[in-house]
């Protein structure tokens, strides 16, 4: 059912790192039908993707939306007690799934360019990639005239970032955000502009 209407494209380029016994970041953003990105690709590729999702501040609701989320094979890993279990997904050559497009706390992130400012970023899945090595893809989809959906995926190359350092982990994150900057600008009125991804910003230094 789902083949009649989502297409992916480059799929490979994650699936061969995965069949080379790599761990996947898969990296995307509120854009289009994104929920329905990691349900599909769980159910026609076979696999059970791990999850990073803020719980909502209902329990029933949250409960509720984990339970659809989960419904095609795939597990949730709440923020706030997700690092150890990250960790241990990725040991164990997993695939992870991050949002990368909310606003973020001013004191605990990088600020990059996004959209020519300087933008508080989330700046996790550049530290653990740093430190661990996984394969970088980044995932979008896009909504069609007739409502069916092409999901397009992207390895983020970092090789020549050989080390953990603060440079690194900024030059990397920036990689990341220019990567779906890219994307939003072809199709604009699909990304959610709702999450104030702009709140905390700052001038250039000179």
């Amino acid at each position: 059912m789902l083949n009649k209407f989502v297409e992916f494209e480059n799929a490979e380029v994650a699936e061969d790192c995965y069949k080379e016994g790599r761990s996947v970041f898969f990296l995307s953003g509120h854009i289009s039908n994104w929920e329905l990105t990691a349900f599909a690709y769980s159910l026609i590729y076979n696999r059970s993707l791990k999850i990073i999702a803020k719980p909502q501040a209902s329990r029933k609701l949250n409960s509720k939306i984990n339970s659809y989320r989960e419904s095609g094979g795939n597990e949730i890993i709440q923020t706030g007690f997700s690092l150890r279990t990250v960790y241990e997904k990725i040991d164990l050559k997993q695939m992870i799934c991050f949002l990368i497009d909310q606003s973020a706390n001013p004191d605990h992130s990088v600020y990059v360019k996004f959209f020519n400012q300087n933008t508080a970023t989330f700046s996790g899945p550049a530290k653990i990639a740093l430190k661990k090595r996984p394969a970088l893809v980044m995932g979008s989809i896009k909504r069609n005239i007739d409502y069916s959906y092409k999901i397009t995926f992207k390895k983020i190359e970092y090789d020549d970032l050989s080390g953990y350092s603060e440079k690194n982990v900024s030059e990397l994150t920036q990689r990341i955000q220019k990567c779906f900057e890219d994307i939003i600008r072809k199709n604009p009125g699909q990304w959610l502009w709702l999450h104030k991804r702009f709140k905390h910003t700052r001038k250039d230094e000179s």
